[in-house]
């Protein structure tokens, strides 16, 4: 090689190297997303914690958490499809296809279940932590006719990742004040006309029926039913309730369910064939 294309050969390597170290230093002070040099006191919602670059939690609904611990949810209000969908779930399982309903609000857990930690007895109680990435967000519906004429009505609520009927409650309607007079309709009963202990129990095992894919677990030999009066001994009993526990899944260590330790199943019907009660935790166990 001539001296002369030894030099040109320096000059080439030269820039070669210098565009590199430019390339290096442009990337280099760069903050990298979601590292050491982002500005996470200033993350205060999912958005923020994803566009800083904070890993996506594979949970339902999505959460992201930041590098001190927070956890942020996503809590974009339901998509009309998702609500079609839930409601075509309850109008399933209540066997009613033209069921009228109207949605209320979504919360993190259902009204009697919830996941919990740092679990700490006191004089007055416990204390717990509600860890965010064992919550069971649900959708809440309440149906708009009245119950037997009384002045109440069905709350259902559905897990939004499963759309599972999780659990089913009377309530007061939202936009009726039942303590004025005038305002409900009549003072219906549930536990009237009385029907038989075989009837109540047919229709109590056709909610089951209606949704195999989460109560399929009854039907397994270490599964006891236990059957509970509201009055042992009556030959009608105002309410009957029919439960199954399986005690062969548990929460992960460290976790408690509030109040159930154990999936279970419950449905407690009326002396005049009305659900009173339905709560099937089956999918809450599972992250």
């Amino acid at each position: 090689m001539t001296n002369k294309a030894k030099i040109y050969a320096v000059i080439a390597l030269v820039a070669v190297l210098g565009a590199g170290y430019g390339v290096y230093q442009l990337l280099g002070n760069k903050a990298p997303r979601g590292g050491a040099n982002a500005d996470v006191a200033s993350v205060t919602n999912f958005d923020q914690c994803v566009e800083a670059g904070f890993a996506i939690m594979e949970s339902y609904p999505e959460q992201c958490r930041t590098s001190d611990g927070r956890i942020f949810v996503n809590e974009k209000p339901p998509t009309q499809s998702e609500l079609d969908k839930a409601e075509q779930a309850i109008r399933t399982f209540m066997g009613e296809p033209n069921l009228e309903l109207q949605y209320t609000g979504q919360n993190n857990h259902p009204s009697n279940f919830a996941v919990l930690s740092n679990v700490k007895q006191n004089d007055g109680g416990f204390t717990a932590d509600n860890p965010r990435e064992w919550d069971r967000p649900v959708y809440i519906f309440q149906q708009t006719d009245y119950i037997n004429d009384r002045c109440e009505i069905y709350q259902y609520q559905v897990t939004q990742k499963t759309n599972q009927v999780v659990e089913i409650g009377i309530v007061y309607p939202i936009e009726r004040n039942a303590t004025t007079p005038g305002n409900c309709p009549g003072n219906g009963s549930l536990e009237t006309p009385l029907k038989t202990k075989t009837e109540i129990e047919q229709i109590a095992f056709a909610y089951f029926g209606r949704d195999p894919e989460h109560t399929k677990f009854m039907l397994r030999s270490d599964i006891q039913l236990q059957y509970i009066s509201s009055k042992p001994g009556a030959v009608n009993p105002a309410a009957n309730e029919w439960q199954w526990e399986d005690k062969n899944v548990s929460l992960p260590d460290g976790l408690t369910g509030d109040p159930w330790q154990h999936p279970i199943a419950r449905i407690i019907i009326s002396s005049g064939g009305k659900l009173i009660y339905y709560l099937n935790t089956t999918d809450l166990f599972q992250n």
